[in-house]
């Protein structure tokens, strides 16, 4: 495979190897909470600050890739049918990570996790990929909105999915739209700086990158079907013991 200069009319590399990289980030901790999960290791993952700051740095470095991601779609001119068969998939698998975590964990199955919130966030953001500075000033109010308010009105599960609860929700994965939305908005804030001093980026004898590429490529597939292999594995061991 030659050389390929990265430009709009290919795929980003850069931004593959990216989003490659937060979901091996994102596999490591998912399995280190099945360790936990089915006794192989003792730890704390709802209470521990350094799981909670793990999860939030992985979690804010995917959604920042989403905003880039969602500009550069804007860029491409991306069909509004494209758009919709994409946010339907998103949504479909959503609902199959609600099924599946209540069919384990039926006290705190995930009603709006990530992937509910991509696919919600994805149609209320368009409107700002046309003004991406605004969107970055939008990104930092909403955050620190986000941080210095909060009140028992929207702590029952309804209201919850919005954000500013004074009580985290028992669920496997929350997301609220604050001050997540805010982090989109930064991502599309920052995505014209980035595309604009973005470098020449070869994979083609980096067998890592190479990878990366290609699990940054099928982000959605990896995302749903890694716990299923994690757990069938741990579970297959836990049977030998």
């Amino acid at each position: 495979m030659n050389k390929e200069k990265i430009t709009l009319s290919h795929r980003l590399h850069w931004l593959d190897i990216s989003r490659g990289l937060a979901l091996v980030a994102m596999i490591v901790y998912h399995f280190s909470f099945d360790l936990q999960w089915l006794g192989f290791i003792e730890a704390d993952p709802y209470h521990s600050p350094i799981w909670k700051i793990s999860r939030t740095l992985i979690l804010s470095s995917f959604l920042l890739i989403v905003g880039i991601s969602l500009f550069v779609a804007h860029t491409r001119n991306i069909s509004r049918r494209a758009f919709w068969i994409r946010i339907l998939k998103i949504a479909v698998c959503a609902l199959i990570v609600t099924a599946a975590s209540y069919a384990l964990f039926p006290e705190s199955f995930i009603y709006f996790g990530v992937l509910h919130f991509i696919a919600i966030a994805s149609i209320l953001l368009w409107p700002f990929l046309s003004h991406p500075r605004l969107a970055l000033i939008f990104g930092v109010i909403f955050i620190l909105i986000s941080v210095t308010f909060s009140i028992p009105f929207f702590n029952p599960r309804v209201f919850s999915v919005i954000g500013f609860v004074t009580e985290l929700p028992r669920t496997e994965d929350y997301v609220p739209l604050f001050p997540w939305l805010g982090v989109v908005l930064i991502g599309i804030g920052i995505a014209p700086l980035l595309l604009s001093i973005q470098k020449t980026i070869s994979a083609s004898h980096n067998r890592v990158a190479r990878l990366l590429i290609w699990m940054g490529r099928r982000s959605l597939w990896v995302y749903m079907l890694h716990q299923p292999i994690l757990i069938g594995v741990l579970w297959s061991i836990q049977a030998l013991r």
